[in-house]
């Protein structure tokens, strides 16, 4: 599956490696903090919106931060039951329809992935959005954009003796930087939606 980016020239292209999750400064949330969120199963820009792919790990990333979830399965079929559907933007209408003090919305303006025999190379463009359902407006957001170069080397095997390995890698200190791999998008995102909500405020 491949995703073509728009305006790829003005994006200053960062090495994922330089991402840490570790010892993330929240940003804080204006206004009430929700207790439900729901999680919006339409990725406004995504091909196709309503791809499972776009919300790897999401709710589960909401959950560890405290709050209740509502994954985009239940809430496409709560919307069905309310006679609401996917493409409206009255966020109070939606409150009441899924009983969520705010919606996560995630903005895809670019997602561009080899998968070709594994994750190659990805480039991406995107932004979480905190919108509230009782009329306090946008709670809170985080943008990130980068890419991903599959490491190069071999591949490290616990099964082989350690001198016989070709290429281990560094080592890295407690607190320092390391080289990470995907081998889809999906692990690729589920690791990008952790590390936005990484800087959500915990319930």
């Amino acid at each position: 599956m491949r995703f073509h980016c728009f305006n790829l020239c003005m994006l200053l292209l960062l090495p994922l490696g330089a991402c840490r999750i570790g010892g993330v400064q929240p940003t804080p949330i204006l206004g009430d903090v929700p207790e439900v969120i729901a999680v919006w199963p339409m990725a406004d820009g995504g091909e196709p919106a309503d791809d499972e792919l776009w919300f790897s790990g999401l709710a589960a990333a909401l959950r560890e931060r405290g709050y209740h979830v509502m994954p985009p399965g239940i809430t496409v079929q709560l919307l069905r039951d309310s006679d609401l559907v996917t493409t409206t933007s009255d966020e109070q209408a939606i409150g009441r329809a899924l009983r969520a003090d705010a919606v996560m919305r995630l903005q895809v303006r670019c997602f561009d992935a080899d998968n070709s025999a594994g994750l190659k190379h990805a480039e991406w463009d995107l932004k979480w959005t905190l919108l509230s359902t009782r009329g306090q407006g946008e709670l809170w957001s985080f943008s990130h954009y980068g890419n991903y170069q599959k490491p190069t080397g071999d591949a490290f095997d616990p099964g082989r003796r350690l001198e016989a390995q070709r290429d281990t890698g560094d080592i890295v200190p407690i607190g320092g930087y390391r080289s990470l791999s995907f081998r889809t998008s999906e692990e690729l995102l589920a690791h990008l939606n952790y590390l936005a909500m990484s800087h959500l405020p915990k319930q």
